[in-house]
């Protein structure tokens, strides 16, 4: 069975910021991120539980790129909740 994959508010907005930042840079790393990102996407559709566990209970992990995705199930779907770089803090729900 699938599961469907959404972002909190929080994540998508860090999800514009982080693309932005990336474009201004270089189109290419944006590019290269979003597809990244639409990667994780089918693989936590696919495999919810692929993820390394998190620092709090219910919680995974998923690395894309430099980038730290946390996320956790929610009933039938997966809500990802936090996109950070790896060289941030551990983010919490």
């Amino acid at each position: 069975m699938t599961a469907r994959v959404a972002y909190s508010r929080r994540a998508a907005a860090e999800v514009e910021e982080i693309t932005a930042s990336l474009a201004e840079l270089s189109p290419s790393a944006a590019e290269r991120f979003s597809q990244g990102l639409a990667r994780a996407e089918q693989q936590l559709a696919d495999f919810p539980n692929s993820g390394a566990l998190g620092r709090l209970p219910g919680t995974r992990r998923l690395i894309v790129a430099n980038y730290v995705l946390s996320y956790r199930r929610r009933g039938d779907y997966v809500e990802i909740f936090s996109v950070r770089n790896a060289r941030r803090r551990d983010a919490r729900p």
